[in-house]
């Protein structure tokens, strides 16, 4: 080897050892400088210390200095509730797990933060708080690929069912028979083995906080509420994966109560909600599969809300518009929808809009302007919209809607029913015997179907009724209507509206197996009636004689007449 070549090999094993020396040099001085490893403040991480002394600790050097990253290496920590601070990120590095502890001392009460009492703040059930609470916090941050594990079955009693006595079982389709053990009870709810309210919180609390990040972290086996956003402005969740027990009632996915919100591309799997929105302006929800035993969505109040691309899976209900909504879009849907045994809100509805039952009319209208639209679900029940006098839901779209009903497997445990608790109803009016058409609506004004394609399976439990049924409506618009009446043959209409007014029907289609097509009883302002083929329906309309003030263009046998005006 020649002089020259020994001095180029030299000088470039000088140059790759002084990078390196550099780099390690960079990276001590930025650790020490901004990155706290909690194992410098004590914490042992073998999963049988309590860590929480030295957590607190990284996170009040961290926050004295301005701020930094809070550094969890891999190991086992368990912890009970600790607080995070302005300016202070989490990370959870590879093969790192932050443990809950078992015992329910180490878990503060929310009072010791001044978090608002369950109800008048939702900061989650119960008395105590979880693992990480952020109060009045800017500028925080959870993130990594590490774990957060909640050992939520460690509090639980799997053998004794949870019952929220809510619900008068005599008004059930089933009768006495309701949630009797005789249909089995492996889908729970369970009961905690302690008082319910002094379980662990929610696993992470962030109230009252701006500039809020919660990134690709795993969170198992919460307790109680998984991740609980309180009144907080400019969120960021995204790539998180929450695998919760399907046993454990109120362990909620995500809760959200803030303005300019993102959640994306997360996997929820839980037993009570996936993602709770209560009170949010300006939230975006895109990229997500979510498993639930009560609604994979429950939106409880807020304006300006978008929910798109998302897989719903093994899911109680779907999307679940309580008490007040404001122009929320909920589009590019796909979900599959069960009935469960066991006391859980819901009977597999894929679309389920509910005001308040007993509140009084306040002068403003609590649910608006809401869109479904290309949405496709494999159900077990039907679509329920359901105003009152009092609050009547205006201007609902349900477009290019694809809607396949068939029976489960528990349908003679929980089915044929409307389940309208957590509405503030007595018990008697919450849950009770009703038939189950494709699509139910009552007290509605402004409701438009448009290219919704309706299939029922061949063999049905006897509740299922119409295709669609209205009462107590204004302004019905269906156009591009394809479906009939659940029964084939069966004496149900396909299409039924009572009490109302202005109707307008077009370029709808009834396949073999329809009886009546549209029965209208009470119904004044018949608009339109265009465009339909009912070849295949053995009757049209009752009354045979429908009464549209336009009626053009209708492929059908039994009409007397197809191109006339009607008066009004």
């Amino acid at each position: 080897m020649n002089n020259r070549l020994i001095s180029l090999l030299r000088f470039g094993a000088i140059i790759v050892f002084s990078l390196f020396a550099l780099s390690v040099s960079d990276c001590h001085a930025q650790e020490q400088g901004y990155v706290y490893n909690v194992t410098r403040y004590g914490a042992i991480g073998d999963g049988k210390t309590l860590d929480t002394p030295a957590i607190t600790r990284a996170i009040e050097a961290a926050s004295k200095n301005g701020g930094g990253t809070v550094f969890f290496p891999a190991g086992t920590y368990v912890t009970g509730t600790f607080e995070l601070l302005s300016n202070v990120t989490l990370r959870l590095g590879d093969g790192s797990v932050l443990e809950g502890s078992r015992d329910t001392s180490q878990y503060k009460l929310k009072s010791y933060f001044k978090l608002r009492a369950y109800k008048s703040g939702q900061s989650g059930e119960g008395l105590r708080a979880g693992i990480i609470v952020a109060n009045h916090a800017n500028n925080i941050a959870i993130v990594g690929h590490g774990t957060i594990q909640g050992n939520g079955m460690y509090f639980m009693n799997p053998k004794t069912p949870h019952y929220g006595g809510d619900f008068v079982k005599s008004m059930t389709w089933q009768g006495e028979a309701f949630l009797s053990p005789k249909f089995g009870d492996s889908d729970g709810p369970i009961k905690p083995w302690m008082p319910w309210a002094d379980r662990p919180g929610a696993l992470i609390i962030l109230a009252q906080s701006e500039n809020v990040l919660v990134k690709d972290i795993t969170i198992k086996d919460s307790p109680n509420w998984t991740v609980n956003i309180e009144d907080c402005k400019n969120v960021e969740v995204r790539g998180i994966n929450i695998l919760n027990s399907p046993l454990i009632p109120n362990n909620d996915g995500i809760n959200i109560m803030a303005k300019n919100a993102r959640i994306s591309d997360c996997n929820i799997w839980t037993a009570d909600d996936g993602i709770a929105a209560n009170e949010c302006d300006n939230l975006t929800v895109t990229n997500c599969v979510i498993s639930s035993r009560s609604s994979a969505i429950r939106f409880d109040g807020g304006r300006y809300c978008t929910f798109d691309n998302l897989i719903f899976r093994d899911t109680n209900r779907g999307i679940g518009v309580y008490d007040s909504a404001r122009y929320v879009l909920f589009s590019n849907i796909i979900m599959q929808t069960h009935q469960f045994t066991g006391d859980w809100w819901g009977k597999a509805e894929p679309i389920y809009v509910v005001v308040r039952l007993e509140q009084p009319f306040n002068g403003r209208t609590l649910i608006k302007d809401i869109r479904f639209t290309n949405i496709t679900a494999n159900a077990e029940d039907g679509i329920i919209i359901y105003g009152t006098r009092d609050n009547v839901i205006k201007n609902i779209t349900l477009d290019h809607i694809r809607l396949k009903i068939k029976g489960g497997v528990h349908s003679d445990a929980v089915g044929g029913n409307f389940d309208l608790r957590g509405l503030g109803a007595n018990p008697a009016l919450s849950l009770f015997k009703h038939d189950i058409p494709g699509i139910y609506a009552q007290y509605v004004d402004g409701l438009h179907i448009d290219d919704l394609k309706l299939e029922w399976a061949d063999s049905l439990p006897p509740y299922f009724s119409n295709g669609i049924y209205c009462e107590h409506f204004k302004d019905i618009r269906i156009d591009g209507f394809s479906g009939r009446q659940a029964q084939l043959h069966g004496s149900k209409a396909t299409i039924t509206l009572e009490h109302g007014e202005d109707v307008s029907i077009m370029n709808s289609s009834a396949p073999k197996g329809t009886g009546t097509f549209l029965y209208l009883k009470d119904v004044k302002d018949r608009r339109q009636f265009l465009g339909n083929d009912l070849r295949d329906a053995r009757r049209p309309s009752e009354p045979s004689r429908a009464g549209f003030m336009v009626m053009s263009g209708n492929l059908l046998t039994h009409m007397v007449s197809n191109t006339s005006r009607h008066p009004k």
